[in-house]
């Protein structure tokens, strides 16, 4: 049995191996690939189409049950599967927060909810915003002041959020809305999905110090969402918002999506480290002959394999129900305090060089180095702070007192 389930993996591997050389960009993994522009309706569409090829293959959608449009496969076939994406690195997919909403509408959505959004949000084919932040109400979800007042068969919303994520090709959204003012706090939200087309919805890019606009602001002036469209029960919202940021944390069901260029690795997660230090010389000197910056280096290929482990005891602890549904914030928080760290090394490595953004004729790797520094600063910011994590960590996992410096 155990030689014939090996036969039937290894038949999977070379299966996956052979679609990904079939089906990735040509020029994948070298020089010649230039990848469509960030943030434009070129990438997006590429985004659009790369996720369809995925999902048409079978190799995404593993944590949705199947009569909602999600791809069945045991728990070894997942992990070949994730196992050869990461090896070679893949394009990213579409901009979009969809994974947020499944895991609302599967814990708290109707049959017909499900049904109408989920099959979608598999295939890419709607893509999704998460407009929760606000400007006085950021890592406080419970203090939103977004209003909701019933209208007949309608909601009418007002307010304004900020940091919100893939709107800028959103076809729909999530929103916890206050639609009781004088309901005790965690009491007083109810969650909606809006149509990013509605009357009264409009999005204000946010231009970041990558040069991006990955975020924006939102804003709600008398938008209309259907009564049909909230996602649990009236007064219900704080709690499907929570199971939206326990998916936040934890990645939710997004596979197979490395981004290209410098992030695509196989060697314990360094090997873009290791050629770059093979290739850079520092005060006359080659950086990867200098025992710290391998030192450095080897920690984090160590690191890597420990979140590595980490994730698949949690995948298979969420299969069996066992997860309360706060772990994520363990690996979340290492994973975003460790990008930090690795980006801080390259600009160490690379020394003045890291001043020069893309489109520099004197940047390094088209200014893909600098990008990712500058970026890794907000990665202790987004999804919850550290400190917030931190605090769930102490308080709900272990059990310590809740204090406050």
């Amino acid at each position: 049995m155990v030689s014939e389930e090996s036969e039937r993996l290894q038949a999977l591997r070379q299966e996956v191996r052979t679609w990904l050389r079939e089906n990735l960009p040509e020029g994948w993994g070298t020089p010649a690939y230039v990848p469509p522009p960030r943030g434009t309706a070129e990438g997006q569409a590429a985004g659009k189409e790369w996720s369809k090829k995925l999902y048409d293959a079978g190799y995404t959608g593993f944590t949705v049950p199947k009569e909602y449009g999600g791809i069945e496969r045991p728990r070894e076939e997942q992990a070949v599967i994730r196992e050869e994406m990461a090896r070679t690195g893949t394009p990213p997919g579409a901009a979009t927060l969809g994974y947020l909403a499944v895991a609302a509408l599967m814990r708290y959505g109707t049959e017909e909810q499900k049904k109408r959004w989920i099959p979608k949000i598999m295939t890419n084919e709607e893509c999704w915003c998460e407009c929760f932040s606000e400007p006085n109400a950021g890592s406080d979800l419970a203090n939103i002041q977004k209003t909701g007042v019933r209208d007949g068969d309608e909601w009418v919303v007002n307010g304004q959020s900020v940091w919100t994520s893939s709107s800028k090709f959103a076809d729909w959204g999530i929103v916890p809305v206050r639609t009781d003012v004088n309901a005790p706090r965690h009491r007083n939200l109810s969650f909606f999905v809006f149509d990013c087309t509605t009357p009264g919805f409009s999005v204000k890019p946010l231009r970041q110090m990558t040069g991006d606009a990955e975020f924006s602001e939102t804003f709600f002036d008398d938008v209309r969402i259907p009564h049909g469209n909230m996602i649990g029960a009236e007064g219900q919202g704080w709690y499907v918002a929570m199971t939206v940021l326990e998916a936040e944390r934890g990645g939710g069901m997004r596979i197979g999506e490395a981004a290209a260029g410098i992030t695509v690795t196989t060697l314990g997660g360094v090997d873009n480290f290791v050629e770059l230090a093979k290739n850079t010389k520092r005060r006359d000197m080659v950086a990867w002959d200098d025992p710290l910056f391998r030192q450095r280096i080897a920690q984090f290929a160590i690191e890597n394999e420990a979140i590595r482990a980490s994730t698949q005891r949690m995948r298979v602890k969420a299969m069996k129900g066992q997860l309360t549904g706060h772990e994520q914030s363990i690996t979340s928080t290492y994973r975003r305090e460790k990008n930090q760290r690795q980006a801080n090394m390259v600009a160490e490595m690379i020394g003045a060089s890291i001043q020069y953004m893309r489109g520099d004729p004197r940047a390094l790797d088209d200014g893909s180095w600098t990008y990712t520094f500058l970026r890794s600063r907000g990665n202790t910011i987004e999804t919850g702070t550290t400190e917030i994590n931190r605090g769930i960590i102490a308080e709900r996992l272990l059990g310590l007192p809740r204090t406050r410096m």
